[in-house]
């Protein structure tokens, strides 16, 4: 690992360690640094091998926060494991470089999440800059997730089917504080002990899926994740990514969930050798269905 930038003797034990994994971000990681609250934070931004200079500007704007760079593309999973483990923050909260926090919510779910040790997990309402609210819970995946995640053929074509409805939590009442299966690695607060306890992030997932498993992995071990209904975040939703990039982002998606199957359902070699096929079908569809409207 790189040498990271000074930390301070001075600061003070945080009580939310902001974690940013950081990728060819642009002016984006400006606006998301720029949108977390000084008190009681610190920053880690942990670098995937950007190729511009814009990490470098965010570094001389943002002199609080603390910069790791990794010197190439390690994925999601890794990115963040190396950031908690700098971290010394109770909470720790992972946040996409695309993302700008809403500090009443923000702070609505830090008060709610250490309210009782029980709650492991936590997250909330995420919207477009346009205003929608986006899709960011899920339940955990079963044999069928590969035909009816949010952008799959099956979704797009039959987006009311009772399968896709309940897979990506339709029929929840975004109004409500509840206890979920899987929050979005977009913007997750996780106990901090709990996180080291569970060994973070599955570093198997290079990205996608990683925040699914580690949901997964936590309600195993009696951890419970919950969404309240506050706005936390306005996210971009890929703006990021570039058009060219986004198939080889699904392509990783599906080979994420097959991984998630295979360690969590533990299916024998036959049903094994179809998922992988399924997961071969599926970005197959996918790169042929990419024009098709969301």
């Amino acid at each position: 690992m790189a040498a990271s930038t000074p930390r301070s003797r001075k600061n003070p034990t945080p009580i939310v360690s902001v974690i940013i994994p950081a990728y060819n971000p642009g002016k984006l990681l400006e606006r998301c640094l720029a949108s977390i609250p000084r008190k009681g934070t610190e920053v880690i931004v942990v670098d995937n091998g950007s190729k511009e200079e814009s990490l470098q500007e965010a570094r001389e704007r943002f002199p609080r926060a603390r910069f790791i760079f990794l010197g190439r593309n390690t994925g999601f999973a890794y990115a963040c494991n190396r950031g908690a483990e700098l971290a010394r923050g109770k909470v720790l909260l992972f946040l996409n470089q695309d993302a700008e926090i809403v500090e009443a919510g923000y702070r609505a779910a830090v008060k709610f999440l250490l309210a009782d040790k029980s709650r492991a997990i936590a997250s909330g309402r995420i919207l477009y800059p346009t205003g929608l609210i986006q899709e960011t819970l899920r339940r955990f995946p079963n044999y069928s997730s590969f035909l009816f995640g949010r952008r799959t053929l099956l979704t797009k074509l039959f987006p009311g089917n009772r399968w896709s409805r309940y897979y990506l939590y339709k029929d929840i009442d975004l109004n409500k504080t509840q206890q979920v299966e899987v929050c979005a690695g977009m913007f997750l607060m996780v106990r901090a002990n709990v996180f080291r306890k569970l060994e973070g992030f599955d570093e198997g997932f290079f990205f996608y899926v990683e925040d699914t498993d580690f949901c997964k992995r936590a309600a195993d071990a009696g951890w419970e994740t919950w969404f309240v209904p506050e706005t936390v975040a306005l996210h971009q939703g890929g703006e990021n990514v570039p058009a060219t990039n986004r198939s080889y982002v699904k392509i990783h998606h599906y080979k994420g969930i097959y991984r998630y199957l295979v360690k969590h359902k533990r299916p024998g070699p036959i049903l094994k050798a179809l998922l992988w096929l399924g997961a071969g079908l599926s970005i197959v569809a996918h790169l042929a269905v990419r024009g098709i409207p969301r």
